[in-house]
């Protein structure tokens, strides 16, 4: 029987498991906890190295940490390697580049981008680099400073999108890849108290497709060389009728670039999009999230499950997706504390 291997992060206490590995059969989408691991506050996001050996988990919390692990899924091992300061208060995010040689992270109340070595051994290395985000945005609540959200890596390319919720501003940096330092290349602006936070790639096409946190929308770019956005299209994530509080999480594009999801905390939904030969979006559907507040999710390989971390409601739920696309069916619920990210070990 086919199985995957997937990694969950939480806003558990440092005396709960936060980060927990899990077995996922993938011709039955049965979920089960393998393994736990306690010792860090708040492990609410991770990232897989390219060898799938080891891992490092952001502690969200002021003053945070950035902590590395080795991991061994068939033997059901997860060991601690050390830990670096996140250089700002509340990492949010973070991302191994292709060749498993950095780590970069945001810190959503420190307003930094930063830069470290990742040691073959899987040891992050002292900071290598550091830019600071200034500015704000007219959202007095949400938007009262720069708030970096995610560093997300331009496939193939030594490019990193920074998606900053508190400017409503994509920017564009490139990295040298023998010193670590950043250089700005490029920003677009979104609509004004749009909260840019997640964004994703297509695997073959040159768009981008990137959630927007407060206004609840999705907004789709055509990407150049250099790694300068176009913007092509704005799609709202949830429906005129809907007159509830709701904040969008997370968004992926399946890996055969047919799909794209995006969730809703609030509205509680999967919105699922299909996409057209040029890069825009067409509606599938809005399927429930199977739970409460989904902050993030992953589609397994195959692009025939989701697996959706429902934060509020404490929940892991497994959605079997139609063959039109969209999540059709709840299959497996899964409790566990208050998850908050998902991801598969390749």
């Amino acid at each position: 029987m086919a199985t995957s291997f997937l990694l969950t992060g939480s806003y558990s206490s440092e005396k709960e498991p936060g980060i927990k590995l899990w077995e996922f059969e993938d011709n039955t989408g049965k979920l089960t906890e393998q393994l736990g691991v306690a010792g860090i506050e708040r492990p609410s996001f991770l990232a897989v190295h390219p060898n799938g050996t080891s891992f490092v988990a952001a502690s969200e919390v002021g003053n945070g940490e950035l902590v590395s692990y080795w991991i061994h899924p068939i033997a059901k091992k997860i060991v601690e390697i050390n830990r670096q300061s996140s250089n700002g208060d509340h990492p949010a995010h973070v991302t191994i580049d292709e060749t498993g040689q950095w780590l970069l992270s945001v810190t959503y109340s420190g307003a930094t981008v930063n830069v470290y070595p990742l040691h073959a051994n899987g040891s992050i290395g002292t900071l290598a680099a550091s830019v600071k985000h200034g500015g704000s945005g007219p959202d007095a609540d949400r938007q009262d400073a720069a708030h970096p959200h995610s560093v997300i890596q331009v496939p193939g390319k030594n490019l990193f999108l920074v998606s900053d919720l508190g400017t409503d501003t994509i920017f564009t940096y490139k990295l040298d890849a023998d010193t670590g330092a950043l250089a700005l290349r490029y920003s677009i602006q979104t609509e004004a108290g749009a909260g840019p936070r997640h964004l994703s790639f297509h695997p073959t096409k040159p768009f981008v497709y990137s959630l927007n946190e407060i206004n609840s929308t999705l907004m789709v770019y055509r990407i150049s060389q250099s790694g300068q956005l176009e913007f092509l299209q704005l799609l709202p994530l949830i429906p005129d009728s809907y007159k509830g509080g709701n904040t969008s999480a997370e968004i992926a594009v399946s890996s055969d670039g047919r799909f794209v999801y995006a969730s809703n905390r609030g509205h509680d939904s999967i919105a699922s999009f299909a996409v057209q030969h040029n890069g825009t979006l067409e509606v599938v559907g809005l399927t429930d999230s199977g739970g409460e507040g989904p902050r993030h999710f992953a589609i397994i390989p195959g692009n025939e499950w989701l697996v959706v971390a429902n934060e509020n409601s404490h929940t892991l739920t497994v959605l079997k997706v139609h063959h039109s696309g969209a999540p059709c069916t709840v299959e497996n619920i899964v409790q566990t504390t208050a998850p908050v990210c998902v991801k598969v070990i390749h």
